[in-house]
């Protein structure tokens, strides 16, 4: 695999100019849930969504109690600070100048071994180097999330944050860094365990990198810089670049999503920096999906450009594996059309409508219109993958109806991570 991408030059000192802040959208009331607040919605729909919603009932908290481990003492005596409080983390990473971004890396004991994890750390903090360089007046902090799922793990998950923030310490000494160890699973406790921290400290943006994508050098300079043009509003994401691993499924998964590009358009949850305002309060615990929040709470179908405040960063570039084995594919599938369903069931009708027409299923003729961009073959292969995804979509959506119907709701969506995790190193 190559780059030309070059890291882009170092500019004048760059500082943080919020500018107005940006519609946004909130989820329907639960009181929807049973048709009311939905009075713009023709019946049939109004009963489909209600109905669907109410298929699904998770807890309404990611919430979990989290150890904040911070850095004490220098780096040749180190000496961990542990604090049970998101205030006391944040008192204690505040410092004369409070940081302006936040930058979040989750992970879980089980996902590789400490090494593994440094070196994945290690890349990390290179790029934070370069953002730190190209940007020096716009400080920074690092939160590393280590979660556990057995009460045997919780100790490690300590022991390996106390060692990736010494590390993170004799790598960049200036950077503030906290580890945050908690029970999981589920992205959103940790995304919610730091935002929590960030919005005490005032940081004007949060960011998250998932643990198996590679980011390209100069990538979160790149997001920095393009997240400050646009007056620390809305969201940026990297571009992600697949590539296919050894298993049929990744082949094939890779072959379709060329095709088909199925929501695509938008910043995706393994490289993403947003306004704060975005996140403020954390994930709700009904959605299971980071980017796909933060796409409903930011799309604007008032706009010339709906997606105008989701930017992808076209020289900001990540590289990931496509798929796994089959099974595991075909659990994170059905987890990710859940999510699809659930919020489409939930926000504003036309947010919804715009979503489903022209980001998730846009190209599925004759329903929602054909792609000629590329010729009429490519255009009737589109709709093809389409209608077959959408035949997976309407299976699952009837299933959660009915659940709604019969007041037998779904109370979880199980996590789908890939058993291993592969990194690319681009040369």
């Amino acid at each position: 695999m190559t780059s030309d991408a070059a890291r882009p030059a170092a500019g004048p000192r760059a500082t943080v100019r919020p500018g107005p802040p940006v519609h946004l959208n909130e989820p329907l009331p639960p009181g929807s849930r049973r048709g009311r607040r939905r009075p713009d919605e023709p019946f049939p729909l109004r009963h489909l969504r209600a109905t669907m919603a109410r298929g699904f009932c998770p807890e309404p908290t990611w919430s979990v109690p989290v150890r904040y481990v911070l850095p004490g003492g220098t780096t040749s005596s180190y000496e961990p600070v542990r604090v049970a409080r998101a205030q006391d983390a944040a008192d204690a990473l505040r410092g004369d100048h409070p940081p302006a971004i936040a930058l979040i890396a989750p992970t879980y004991v089980t996902r590789g071994t400490l090494a593994e994890q440094t070196s994945r750390a290690d890349v990390l903090l290179d790029r934070m180097t370069e953002m730190a360089e190209d940007h020096p007046g716009v400080p920074a902090v690092l939160f590393v999330g280590m979660q556990w799922s057995a009460t045997r793990e919780e100790d490690e998950s300590v022991r390996r944050l106390e060692i990736l923030l010494r590390r993170a310490g004799e790598r960049l000494p200036g950077l503030r860094v906290c580890g945050l160890s908690l029970p999981g699973p589920g992205k959103p406790r940790t995304l919610n365990a730091a935002i929590e921290v960030a919005e005490l400290l005032g940081c004007v943006g949060v960011g998250w990198v998932d643990d198996d994508v590679t980011l390209e050098p100069g990538c979160l300079a790149r997001l920095v810089r393009d997240f400050l043009a646009a007056g620390c509003r809305g969201a940026v994401g990297a571009t992600k670049i697949p590539h296919t691993k050894e298993f049929r499924t990744s082949r094939l998964l890779a072959r379709a999503k060329a095709i088909a590009a199925p929501a695509t358009n938008y910043p995706h949850g393994c490289c993403i920096l947003v306004a704060t305002d975005v996140m403020a309060g954390g994930m709700p615990g009904r959605y299971i999906s980071d980017d796909g929040y933060v796409c409903f709470r930011l799309l604007d179908p008032r706009l010339a450009d709906p997606l105008s405040h989701l930017r992808l960063v076209p020289d900001a570039r990540c590289h990931y594996y496509v798929a796994g084995p089959a099974g595991e594919t075909r659990r994170r599938i059905r987890r990710l059309l859940l999510n699809h369903l659930v919020d489409l069931a939930d926000w504003p009708l036309p947010v919804a409508r715009h979503y489903f027409r022209h980001v998730l299923f846009g190209g599925m003729w004759p329903l929602t219109g054909f792609d000629g961009s590329r010729g009429r073959r490519f255009g009737l292969g589109k709709s093809a993958i389409k209608w077959l995804y959408f035949g997976w979509f309407a299976g699952l959506g009837a299933g959660l109806y009915l659940r709604g119907l019969f007041n037998r709701p779904l109370r979880q969506v199980d996590w789908a991570p890939y058993s291993t995790v592969q990194t690319l190193t681009p040369h």
